[in-house]
């Protein structure tokens, strides 16, 4: 019996021995040695489950981490246990008194004595390694930290022993990805994931695919803040970024080792400070050292701030339409190509294989004419300047912006993904320019690709379709006021006949005015909603979330970058000049130490913080441009829409008026089904511009209810996007009938 009870013990089945205990059919056995066989029976099934277990994590689960534990507990205390095994059983070969009585009666109270509370040790990694099958390697972490306040003394020395290897794996699998900027084996249990985009295909100097990381907020510990996790992401997504294209300096000889590798023993010492369990606060320090020496010793070289301030200009200005004159040549000439398909002869054939039909028209618009309405545009914009003139913005947007077709995603992978059919941000919006969907694209080129990601201009893409849209229906309704001029009347004193004729076309005019005047008031009250929309749009919430932005870069407004040093040199030579030496040096003391605290304070400002303020600058523009409201863009998509249609009655009207004035008289019943679908296109515009400005006061009030703003005020000084309740008091409809 005790033969089979140290194999049971020791891992092996046995056929006496079951998980209830002994037998009930087995002879000569008292209750109380019956309840002792149980309990030890117990501890064997125990341990050849744990042993099954082990095998199972090891061989199959894809987290390293959990594989990482299901070894400690078999190398250590699985082990262990065995090792008590190996002791009971040695005292009773060795007879000691401890365990051996009188005549050689071994007690099975002494044995069970000898394993006293290992009944509760193996009871916890049985209960966790069931557990462990479906967890991943963060969700393991966060069951440790907790099992460590269980309150038993022995569990909690397990736990600690546990949680100590797997965040020695997590803190490996790190390590990795900030040392070197690669992702470790298993990428399912990490917590950034991988997106392979083709960069530039336009572009044949920057072909290559670059991977976009993501964090996995499911397999985050407990202990990673949002911070750490954003710099451990930017960190890794740097390195990688660099390593693919080459560093700075890709001509130097293949022999010289790049600074991100020289600082790697540095970053090492960083981690390995760390210990066992693992601190919010500790962690963050050290990812924030790394990070900081990082972008101080390879990405401020890499990317200086100069740059990043003139590439967030050139977004500020062309994709959020900062710049007046691109909007209304990129409008103009967009119209201009619409007008030219319509002329088109034969415009109604099929879907070629570089074209893509029109939702508008049977009509096929292909790539380069898409791509020659922004080409136009650079001409116009380039028209406008002097022979002289040099800016140096415009340049950058020519040789960076360029417009395409939206393609639409393969069949395949449309299939495969059941998550594609979810709208994209301002997906609706792409089409109302020219009638197909189309993209303003920017070559995201090296070292650019170490601030902006592939979704920051996806963001703006988003929100250049938004506002050009908007842009676009604006100045058609303010072009129709061109087409309401009369002829003038003929000469009353030249002719007696004159003064019936003139007076007949002002009963003509005034009648027609009459009828009219519903259309052209509901015209009017568009133009006065988008002029207003666009005014605060433009004045309170780009311009005020793109001051806050540039408050953080470290710029004034006032002047360019450019423009400040030449400014400081030409005050410096006049205060020279015309000021007393010794003063002259004193103040360039004083000025140089301005300097030296205006250096410091930029250096602190790595790219990861400024990455971190342009994507806080990106939530502030969808969320005051209420382009993220799932209300308010939906209805303004048919907003713009019926405006449109009502656009094109004011016009067929015009033309059918312009008939009528030379004595043309067009089909009457024409006339009375164009101008009945003119005022259902007004009621229509009405309801939709009530539901707007409804939308806008219930934003306003659950602004109020939330107890906040809806949107970011400003920093210091202002500069930060407004309230809506300005917009609502510049519109003042409350007072209109809209649907009527």
């Amino acid at each position: 019996m005790l033969h089979e009870l140290f194999l049971l013990l020791s891992g092996h089945p046995s056929p006496i021995l079951t998980p209830s205990g002994l037998l009930p059919s087995f002879p000569l056995v008292s209750p109380s040695e019956r309840a002792l066989l149980s309990t030890l029976s117990s501890l064997g099934h125990l341990h050849i489950s744990l042993r099954n277990a082990y095998s199972t994590i090891t061989t199959t689960h894809p987290s390293t981490i959990t594989r990482a534990v299901a070894s400690g507990i078999s190398t250590s205390h699985l082990h262990a246990f065995r090792a008590r095994i190996l002791a009971v059983e040695q005292q009773v070969l060795s007879r000691s008194a401890d365990v051996v009585g009188g005549y050689d009666i071994v007690s099975l109270a002494k044995i069970m004595s000898g394993f006293e509370g290992w009944e509760r040790v193996l009871s916890y990694l049985h209960s966790l390694t069931s557990a462990m099958g479906e967890m991943s390697g963060g969700e393991l972490i966060n069951r440790l930290r907790s099992d460590i306040h269980t309150g038993f003394p022995t569990l909690e020395a397990v736990s600690l022993h546990l949680l100590k290897i797997a965040e020695t794996a997590w803190l490996r699998e790190v390590s990795t990805w900030v040392l070197y900027g690669r992702l470790p084996s298993s990428e399912d249990s990490f917590i950034t994931e991988s997106e392979s985009l083709v960069l530039n295909p336009v572009n044949e100097d920057e072909t290559g695919v670059l991977k976009e990381y993501t964090i996995a907020k499911a397999h985050l510990p407990s202990f990673v803040t949002p911070d750490t996790a954003s710099s451990i992401l930017f960190i890794g997504r740097a390195l990688s970024i660099i390593r693919l294209r080459g560093g700075a300096n890709t001509e130097i000889a293949s022999d010289t080792i790049s600074p991100e590798m020289t600082l790697l023993p540095v970053h090492l010492s960083h981690l390995q400070s760390l210990q066992s369990p693992l601190s919010p606060q500790k962690l963050l320090t050290a990812i924030s050292e790394i990070r900081l020496s990082l972008s101080k010793h390879t990405l401020q070289t890499l990317l200086p701030a100069s740059k990043i301030i003139h590439v967030v200009h050139v977004l500020r200005e062309f994709f959020l339409l900062g710049r007046g004159e691109f909007a209304g040549a990129i409008v103009e000439q967009a119209s201009e190509q619409v007008r030219n398909r319509w002329r088109r002869p034969g415009a109604g054939g099929g879907t070629g294989a570089s074209g893509v039909k029109s939702s508008s028209s049977s009509a096929v618009v292909k790539e380069g004419e898409v791509s020659s309405i922004l080409t136009r545009t650079w001409g116009v914009l380039s028209s406008l300047q002097g022979e002289e003139a040099t800016d140096e913005r415009l340049d950058t947007a020519r040789d960076l912006l360029y417009l395409s077709l939206v393609k639409p995603p393969p069949a395949a992978s449309a299939a495969s993904t059941p998550v594609q059919p979810k709208a994209r941000l301002g997906e609706s919006f792409k089409d109302l320019l020219v009638g197909v969907p189309i993209t303003l694209n920017f070559h995201l080129s090296w070292p650019l690709e170490l601030f902006l990601q592939p979704a920051d201009l996806e963001t703006y893409d988003a929100i250049f379709a938004y506002l050009v849209s908007v842009r676009r229906t604006l100045i058609r309704l303010q072009t129709l006021w061109r087409g309401r001029r009369y002829p003038p009347s003929p000469l009353v004193f030249s002719r007696s006949e004159n003064k019936a004729v003139a007076k007949a076309r002002r009963e003509v005019i005034k009648k027609r005015e009459g009828i009219e005047r519903a259309v052209w008031a509901t015209a009017g009250l568009n133009v006065f909603f988008l002029e207003t929309l666009v005014g605060y749009w433009q004045g309170e919430v780009v311009e005020g979330a793109f001051s806050a932005l540039m408050e953080v870069l470290g710029e004034s407004l006032e002047e360019t970058p450019e423009e400040q040093p030449q400014q400081q040199q030409q005050q410096q030579q006049e205060e020279d000049e015309d000021g007393d030496i010794w003063m002259g040096e004193d103040e360039d003391e004083e000025d140089q130490d301005v300097k030296n605290v205006e250096e410091k304070s930029k250096e602190q400002q790595d790219p990861e913080s400024l990455m971190r303020e342009h994507h806080l600058y990106l939530s502030r523009l969808k969320r005051g441009l209420f382009l993220a409201d799932l209300q308010f863009a939906p209805l303004l998509e048919k907003f713009l829409v019926a405006s449109e249609a009502l656009a094109s009655h004011i016009e067929r009207m015009g033309r059918r008026n312009h008939l009528t004035d030379l004595n043309i008289n067009p089909d009457t019943s024409t006339n009375d089904r164009e101008f009945s679908e003119c005022m259902a296109s007004c009621r229509l515009v009405r309801n939709l511009l009530g539901m707007l400005v409804e939308r806008l006061q219930r934003m306003d009030e659950e602004r109020d209810i939330g107890g906040g703003e809806l949107l970011f005020s400003g920093r210091k000084g202002g500069g930060g996007v407004r309230k809506i309740d300005r917009l609502l008091m510049r519109l003042d409809l409350g007072n209109l009938r809209l649907g009527d």
